[in-house]
């Protein structure tokens, strides 16, 4: 296990997982949150670098994906964890290869997301949004801008409770540290579940979602000091 975090952090998959499930599922997410695993960052690595890198060239490059998977075809795996991972990857990128005609961008331009991203904060708690692409475009109210959130695990598909917390997060993001770019615009805000192979549109009821996220933040606020291994 990797060192653990004395500062309450999640990320907004993970948060939105949490508001929507009942205790005992709720302490193991905290429990992961503040003690993570090493292999939670990188096990769907190669998947997430493809998909992203496909998305931010508005999605005209299939050689991205199939080079993907071929370069994971041919690795060698050291051992059954290696093996289960680039498995893994190499079903992510097929099904996300199956989903295309179910993800519009409306007329905007994907980008690249940055590799770290400022949290935004709730009750205390950072939460890690980190969009893998941001989308942009103009309207005629000005400048708009979203990002679209890639969800692996799985054994923890998302539900459209659970996708529509992480859009509403999205928004928020958007609006406290992609501002510069526009307006934070629900339609350019997505999921893109990997797991459940669904895509999954931003919600336009934002504030609701947004309280019930800060009232998840403020219990983990206060459970946080009492969470062990």
């Amino acid at each position: 296990m990797a060192k653990q975090r004395d500062e309450p952090r999640i990320s907004v998959n993970k948060l939105a997982q949490y508001v929507t499930s009942k205790a005992a599922r709720q302490n193991q997410i905290l429990r992961n949150a503040k003690f993570p695993p090493d292999y939670i960052t990188t096990y769907y690595r190669e998947a997430g670098e493809a998909i992203a890198k496909f998305l931010a060239g508005d999605m005209q490059e299939s050689s991205i994906l199939d080079n993907a998977v071929a370069l994971l075809s041919q690795k060698v795996a050291p051992n059954i964890y290696e093996t289960r991972r680039i498995a893994g990857n190499i079903d992510a990128i097929e099904t996300f290869a199956s989903l295309l005609d179910d993800i519009e961008f409306a007329g905007a331009t994907a980008k690249l997301g940055a590799q770290t991203a400022p949290h935004i904060v709730a009750n205390g708690v950072e939460i890690s949004v980190r969009p893998e692409v941001t989308l942009h475009s103009t309207g005629k109210s000005g400048d708009l801008v979203g990002g679209i959130k890639l969800h692996f695990p799985k054994t923890e598909p998302l539900d459209d409770d659970q996708a529509a917390y992480i859009t509403a997060m999205m928004h928020t993001f958007c609006q406290d540290h992609l501002w510069k770019h526009g307006q934070p615009h629900a339609g350019h805000c997505m999921v893109i579940d990997l797991a459940s192979a669904k895509v999954y549109p931003g919600v336009k009821a934002i504030k609701q979602r947004m309280k019930d996220v800060a009232n998840a933040c403020g219990q983990i606020s206060t459970l946080w000091p009492s969470i062990s291994k």
